[in-house]
């Protein structure tokens, strides 16, 4: 009978595309029917380490085979898989695993201290590990895969389509990662519009050099590509030298990319030949730079989005006829997708006006795990509030007018200034703090912190940025510190951050 699992995807796949290339990891590599077997044994190994159906299960690694053949064994049993992100400082990871409700750790070696702390903090029953093992006590994946027989066949678990797929956890606005919910139903449909609008074919060779706990590693489009019957090619590095060889030798034909990275990339000697590149995914880059990479790949598809962790990725795709007549859009709505725009009364507002951007659709997260405060500040009538100020054109294209106010994107990342603020308040010497984003030539932007000291604190804000670098991840701390005697406010005393951003930008002009 047939369900909801993404993991059904691969029998087919097994099936009909058998000898095809499926999955590649350096020099290794898997046609659909060995990827489909692996699947097998490792979901195998799962089982008899106790892991079943509805089980959250955290995965701590970087971009390997491994990672993804863990993630889709776990798919096939039905049990819920929580990519972790390996950037968080390690009280951020034991808030998420306490959150979630984690009993099980998957992890690679090179997370094996964090992992060894994490059990220590929060108390994790079972712990399974690496690349070549699990550990339920003291035992090790690979002793289970040697006493799995050959040809072991998996079923693959019964999942209705908003069962519950995995958790994806977000900085988002607040001072706690919140985790969205992706259902099987999240999954099949965001699948579909990504082979649908990237036409997506059995011949795509896609690069995934996203983090595989982020939802551009994952489906952008990420699982998708195995959909399509394509072949998923792994980095777990964004150095340009590293992608720009191995889009070269595996002739890709679509990856997302940083501006900054393709623009190093094409500064190589010799320049990579690209020619096999159909597709480049873009996110909020300036019309100017859109037409910089167009000069310098002019065969090459530029698809600006728009998309959110909550969106389960894009909700649309700039399409290849509209790219230099609606530059500067997002693009249309996928199908199954509805945009809205609304004023501060919820009232839709005609086409051209700015207001906040609304969503809903069968791609749509319906909710944070075990936040009801979240969902009921971000879910109205169906729809979810992206909190984003855009307008939608005459044609039904959205264009992006201003990101949320307290939300930093610091290289593809989302730092809550919310989470920072807490941060350097636990201070001692501080009084209050303000933190924005400011414009930052590598990372597109940065945190700095606007800092008042308590009467007669002599606490530097060097002082300050080490305090951080103890409690945050590396991309979270802020790059600029300011210590200064007021911060601006309304008549109700509230800090305007507003105009924070304006002292800031003319001081940069």
């Amino acid at each position: 009978m047939a369900t909801s699992n993404f993991a059904e995807t691969l029998r087919v796949q097994a099936l009909r595309r058998a000898d095809r290339e499926a999955l590649v990891d350096g020099e290794r590599r898997w046609t659909y029917a060995e990827l489909d077997a692996e699947v097998d044994r490792y979901a195998a190994a799962l089982l008899a380490a106790g892991i079943g159906i509805d089980d959250l299960v955290g995965v701590l690694g970087r971009n390997t085979a491994t990672y993804v053949l863990e993630l889709l064994a776990l798919a096939r049993i039905g049990a819920i898989s929580v990519p972790l992100n390996w950037r968080l400082h390690a009280t951020e990871q034991a808030y998420v695993i306490e959150q979630a409700g984690i009993a099980c750790l998957l992890y690679d070696d090179d997370f094996a201290p964090v992992a060894e702390s994490l059990l220590a903090s929060t108390g994790l029953k079972i712990t399974v590990a690496n690349q070549d093992r699990v550990l339920a006590g003291s035992l090790r994946l690979s002793d289970l895969l040697a006493t799995v027989p050959a040809g072991v066949r998996v079923p693959d678990a019964e999942r209705a389509a908003d069962d519950v797929h995995r958790l994806l956890y977000t900085s988002g606005t607040t001072a706690h990662p919140k985790g969205v919910i992706h259902t099987c139903g999240n999954l099949t449909a965001n699948h579909r519009a990504q082979v649908l609008e990237l036409e997506l074919t059995q011949s795509d060779r896609i690069l995934i050099s996203a983090p595989l706990f982020h939802v551009s590693g994952l489906e952008a489009p990420g699982l998708a590509v195995f959909t399509a019957g394509a072949t998923m090619v792994l980095t777990p590095t964004f150095k340009a030298e590293d992608i720009a060889r191995i889009a070269v030798e595996e002739r890709i034909t679509g990856l997302v990319l940083a501006a900054q990275i393709l623009f190093a990339m094409l500064e190589l000697d010799p320049k990579p030949d690209l020619s096999a590149l159909r597709y480049l995914l873009f996110a909020g880059v300036a019309p100017s730079v859109r037409r910089q990479v167009k000069a310098l790949l002019p065969h090459v598809r530029l698809v600006d989005t728009f998309g959110m962790t909550e969106l389960c990725n894009g909700v649309c795709y700039m399409d290849a006829a509209h790219e230099e007549a609606k530059m500067g859009a997002l693009g249309a709505p996928f199908p199954g997708v509805h945009l809205r725009i609304v004023d501060e009364d919820f009232r839709p507002v005609p086409p051209g006006v700015e207001g906040e951007l609304i969503v809903r659709g069968e791609k749509i997260s319906p909710g944070y795990w075990n936040d009801d405060a979240a969902n009921a500040r971000t879910r109205r009538d169906g729809w979810f509030l992206t909190g984003d100020v855009a307008r939608i054109d005459e044609d039904g294209y959205l264009w992006f007018v201003d990101r949320r106010t307290d939300l930093i994107k610091s290289g593809g990342e989302n730092v809550a200034s919310a989470e920072v603020e807490r941060v350097i308040a636990q201070h001692p010497d501080v009084a209050e703090v303000a933190v924005i984003g400011v414009p930052d030539a590598t990372w597109d932007e940065v945190p700095k912190a606007f800092v008042i000291l308590r009467e007669g604190a002599a606490t530097t804000a060097a002082d300050l940025r080490e305090h951080c670098i103890a409690h945050l991840a590396k991309y979270k701390v802020p790059k600029h510190v300011d210590v200064v005697a007021a911060l601006p406010r309304n008549d109700s005393g509230k800090v305007l951050k507003k105009q924070l951003r304006a002292q800031e930008a003319e001081s940069r002009s």
